[in-house]
């Protein structure tokens, strides 16, 4: 069984069938030029391997209601019948490379020999130029040298007796100088801020305070720490560029070419993203309040509650003898207390009461009469 036959009967049994190759395609859900491939005989399919060809065949068989094993059994034997024949092929090839080998080699082999020795005769000669090409540089070389060396010597040899100026001599003038001063670099200024060249992202950063900060260019962090007031971070990025600082009001940011405003205030956090599009600012609470001394208006922050004037009569203060605890007679000499009268504010006036001590007995004195 060939391919070509194995195709003729999938494509009998379909038009038995009155079925159309796109019915087929649309029921079976397999490309369309794999199954005319199959009816063409055609069963090599570039990037399909043989197992899904198998499986592809059994079940277009089975939709052309062909009995699926006999098909099978006709793409074995005709893969059997392949292979035999690209074998023999192959032999046969084979066959005819090596037999076409043996007559040029018979027929070349003279003039192969030929060429090999010129090969190596004229390696030998590149070899023998090159090594002659060496010798003459190093001699060259070595006379160079040696004048050269001749030449330095001469010029330093002095002539015993005959000193002269070069013999002994100071330090040169430059030796005394003091080293010059370190030049002072300016403080960046627009003119020397990076412009922008209309693509990408260029943030132009200048601290005109002091202030701590932290870049990211497209999510790699650049710098991070304290920046000293007149410090210049410039930096180019392709999606964006984040930075963070404590002190807003120290940022003069130059943003594609763009100024930009003052962004916060004196110790106030600052979170800026940058795009290409937009600038996105996020202000933190600002910072800390100097503290300061109490003043008054500080001080007076209870409330202060002062007398009120009661409307009506003002009260006349009165008299008013208020009767102490009843002393207790001793047989001293302690004087009895002051009654002292006392203002109240009763508005009755009550009559004065005048509390006397009781009767004192002298021991000694005769006894008075009764009635008496």
């Amino acid at each position: 069984m060939d391919a070509y036959s194995l195709g003729q009967i999938l494509r009998e049994a379909r038009e038995a069938n009155e079925i159309t190759i796109e019915d087929a395609v649309a029921g079976l859900k397999i490309r369309q030029p794999i199954l005319e491939a199959f009816e063409a005989g055609e069963f090599e399919i570039a990037g399909v391997p043989e197992i899904q060809v198998r499986g592809m065949l059994r079940i277009y068989a089975r939709f052309l209601e062909l009995d699926e094993e006999d098909v099978l059994r006709l793409y074995s034997q005709m893969r059997v019948a392949q292979e035999k024949a690209r074998r023999s092929r192959r032999g046969r090839r084979r066959q005819r490379e090596e037999a076409e080998a043996e007559r040029v080699l018979s027929s070349t082999q003279p003039m192969q020999e030929m060429q090999l020795a010129e090969r190596r005769s004229s390696t030998c000669g590149s070899l023998l130029r090159l090594l002659l090409l060496l010798l003459f540089s190093a001699a060259a070389l070595a006379i160079i040298g040696y004048v050269t060396v001749q030449l330095v010597g001469l010029e330093n040899i002095v002539v015993p007796g005959q000193a002269t100026e070069a013999t002994v001599f100071s330090p040169p003038a430059e030796a005394e100088a003091p080293p010059p001063t370190a030049p002072v670099a300016a403080a960046p200024t627009d003119a020397n801020r990076a412009q922008y060249g209309g693509s990408g992202i260029l943030v132009s950063l200048l601290l005109t305070q002091r202030s701590w900060m932290n870049v990211q260019v497209d999510g790699v962090e650049q710098f991070s720490g304290i920046a000293a007031p007149d410090t210049l971070l410039e930096y180019n990025a392709r999606s964006e560029v984040r930075v963070a600082a404590a002190n807003a009001m120290a940022l003069d940011v130059i943003w594609n070419g763009q100024r930009q405003g003052q962004i916060g205030g004196r110790g106030q956090r600052a979170d800026i993203r940058f795009t290409a599009t937009e600038s996105i600012v996020e202000l933190g609470p600002a910072g800390a309040p100097t503290p300061q001394s109490p003043t008054a208006e500080g001080l007076a922050t209870a409330p202060v509650v002062e007398p009120t004037a009661t409307e009506g009569p003002s009260p006349t203060p009165t008299e008013t003898l208020i009767p102490s605890a009843t002393p207790i007679p001793t047989l001293t000499n302690t004087p009895w207390p002051t009654i002292t009268p006392i203002p109240s504010d009763t508005s009755t006036p009550g009559p004065p009461t005048a509390l006397l001590p009781p009767r004192v007995t002298q021991a000694g004195l005769p006894p008075t009469k009764e009635g008496a």
